[in-house]
C-alpha cells in the first residue's frame, strides 16, 4: 500500500463487535464492506445499521452499507477483520483468504486460543495480526448494536512474523481516530494479552454457564471461588510449559486480581456461553478450557478441572433445546472478553 492511501476494510462476521468496528470506521470515511449472516445482518443490510452506547450514536444508512455478496467477483481487501466465533475460524479464514490482497493483513478480533494459528495456515504468518479486543457490545434489536463497556484499549500485534507495517499502523490510527482506543504492542505483549484474556474467560465463562448465575455470584461463595482458583492454577501450569509470560507473578496473584479488580465491574454479567447454549448454538469452549486441556495433554500435564468443565459444557450443548428462554437473555451482551 502506498503512503497516504486509506485501506479498504472487510468486516468478516458482522455480529455485535463486527458491527461496531465497521460503523466506527465508516464514521471517519473509510471504505467498509460487511460479510455476515442471520437476522441482524439481514436487517442492517436492508435498512441500515445503528450503533449506540458509551461511545455515542452513529448511523450507517442502508444506501452506504456495502455487502460482500453485492460486489464484483474477485474483489479483494487490504484489511480483513475476522470477527467470527472461534469455532468458525478455520472455515472463515479459508473462505476469506481469497478476498485478501497479496500485501494485505487478516486480523483476529476474537476470543480464545488457536485463532491466530488458524488464520496463519490460510494466509501465511506474514499476513496474520493478533488482536486483543476487550470492549463489550450487544445487539439490542436486529440492525441495532450498543457498546456497553470498555475495559481497556484494543491491542494489535504481530504474533509470528512482521507484517505490512503501513497497513498495521493505518489500522491502529483509523480505530483510534474513530473513537476506539487502540495501540500496537510487541510480539511478547500481544501473546501475554490474549492469554490474560483467556485466564479471565476460562475462570468465569463455563462456571457461569453451567450454574446459570452472574459472574458476581461466582465470587460470593467459597465453593465456586475454590473451583476458580484450581482452574487458574492449571492454566498457569500450561503457560509455564509453553513458555508464555503474563504480567502476573503466579496463579495466586492472578486469582486475587480477578476477584478484587476484574470481577466487581462485571459482577452483573452473565456468560455469553450460556446464551449460546440456550439459543442452541455451539459454544467457544474448545478455544478456551478445551484448548487448555489439549495443550496439557501434549505436555503430560494433568488438568482435571478444565477437562471436567469442557466435558460438562459439551454435554449441555447437546441437550435438547430448553422449552423457553429467560427474558434476561435478550438483554445480555455479546461481549468479547466476557
Amino acid at each position: 500500500m502506498k503512503p497516504g492511501i486509506s485501506p479498504d476494510y472487510l468486516i468478516y462476521g458482522a455480529g455485535a463487535i463486527g458491527s461496531v468496528l465497521g460503523a466506527f470506521l465508516h464514521k471517519i470515511g473509510r471504505s467498509v464492506t460487511y460479510a455476515g449472516r442471520g437476522e441482524h445482518f439481514r436487517i442492517f443490510s436492508e435498512k441500515g445499521l445503528r450503533i449506540t452506547g458509551i461511545w455515542g450514536e452513529h448511523i450507517v444508512p442502508a444506501q452506504e452499507t456495502e455487502i460482500l455478496s453485492t460486489l464484483p467477483p474477485k474483489t479483494q481487501f487490504s484489511i480483513i477483520l475476522l470477527c467470527v466465533k472461534s469455532k468458525d475460524t478455520d472455515a472463515a479464514a479459508l473462505d476469506a483468504a481469497s478476498l485478501l490482497k497479496e500485501d494485505g493483513i487478516m486480523v483476529s478480533m476474537q476470543n480464545g486460543l488457536n485463532n491466530w494459528e488458524a488464520i496463519a495456515r490460510q494466509v501465511g504468518e506474514d499476513r496474520t495480526v493478533g488482536g486483543r479486543v476487550i470492549f463489550g457490545a450487544e445487539i439490542l434489536d436486529p440492525g441495532h448494536a450498543r457498546v456497553t463497556v470498555n475495559a481497556d484499549d484494543v491491542l494489535l500485534g504481530e504474533p509470528f512474523l512482521p507484517v505490512n507495517q503501513p497497513l498495521l499502523v493505518a489500522l491502529q490510527s483509523d480505530l483510534s481516530l474513530s473513537g476506539i482506543p487502540c495501540k500496537i504492542v510487541s510480539k511478547d505483549e500481544i501473546w501475554a494479552a490474549i492469554w490474560g484474556k483467556v485466564l479471565y474467560n476460562c475462570s468465569l465463562n463455563p462456571l457461569g454457564a453451567l450454574l446459570e448465575v452472574s459472574y458476581g455470584r461466582l465470587g460470593e461463595y467459597a465453593e465456586t471461588r475454590d473451583i476458580i482458583k484450581v482452574i487458574i492454577e492449571e492454566i498457569f501450569l500450561v503457560m509455564k510449559a509453553k513458555g508464555v509470560a503474563v504480567s502476573y507473578q503466579d496463579a495466586d496473584e492472578y486469582y486475587h486480581y480477578l476477584l478484587e479488580r476484574q470481577l466487581p465491574p462485571t459482577a452483573g454479567h452473565r456468560a455469553s456461553m450460556l446464551q449460546d447454549i440456550l439459543l442452541g448454538r455451539q459454544t467457544e469452549i474448545d478455544a478456551l478450557n478445551g484448548a487448555i486441556s489439549q495443550y496439557a495433554r501434549a505436555y503430560g500435564i494433568s488438568t482435571p478441572y478444565n477437562d471436567l468443565l469442557t466435558a460438562l459444557i459439551k454435554f449441555k450443548e447437546k441437550k435438547k433445546a430448553f422449552s423457553s428462554i429467560p427474558d434476561y437473555y435478550f438483554q445480555e451482551c455479546e461481549t468479547i472478553g466476557r
